[in-house]
């Protein structure tokens, strides 16, 4: 080990952050962010409920706690990191449960005979449509989007079954909503 990563290591949490704020290495940003690595975590599965997208998570809240602390004037480490920590969690979920209101909303715009009342010779034509769209998706897409809308299964209940992350399941429906957006609108 480094004499300097020795020195860093027995610097307080003030001058760390003072070393932190002026180095072009993150050597002492990371070591602060180490020394609150548990509460970070913490919060993040507190927040995500699960231990894969905690982790992801962590990994964000440390590139911001990399950016922000040159910005923000930190007076306390600890309660600034667990603000940062909360602040981006719910951030992430507002995020996802508004992803997953508007393709709701479009679902019954579309599909509801309510709205768009059909006989069922029109319905059975778009449902077929609908079909040959979702086999035009790849593979992936194809499957993510199927658990997602027809088996009502959560992100991370797809994630765990196609054993892939959170943030590619979502990547896959969103892009997967795209393509039949195109291919329906192709009739």
């Amino acid at each position: 080990m480094s004499s300097s990563v020795k020195e860093i290591e027995l610097l307080e949490d003030r001058d760390l952050l003072s070393k932190a704020i002026n180095e072009d290495q993150p050597l002492a940003a990371s070591e602060l962010f180490a020394r609150y690595l548990t509460l970070v975590y913490g919060v993040c599965l507190k927040y995500m409920g699960n231990k894969t997208d905690a982790d992801d998570e962590v990994m964000h809240v440390y590139e911001l706690f990399i950016k922000k602390i040159k910005v923000h004037d930190v007076e306390n480490v600890k309660s600034w990191l667990y603000v940062l920590t909360k602040n981006h969690c719910l951030g992430v979920l507002r995020k996802k449960k508004r992803n997953t209101e508007k393709f709701d909303q479009f679902v019954i715009m579309y599909s509801e005979e309510k709205y768009h009342p059909l006989d069922s010779e029109e319905l059975e034509t778009d449902m077929l449509q609908l079909e040959n769209c979702i086999k035009s998706l790849n593979e992936l897409q194809g499957n993510c989007i199927k658990a997602f809308y027809y088996d009502k299964k959560s992100y991370e209940e797809i994630a765990e079954e196609l054993g892939i992350s959170w943030n590619k399941i979502r990547s896959n429906i969103q892009n997967g909503r795209r393509n039949l957006k195109k291919c329906l609108g192709n009739r």
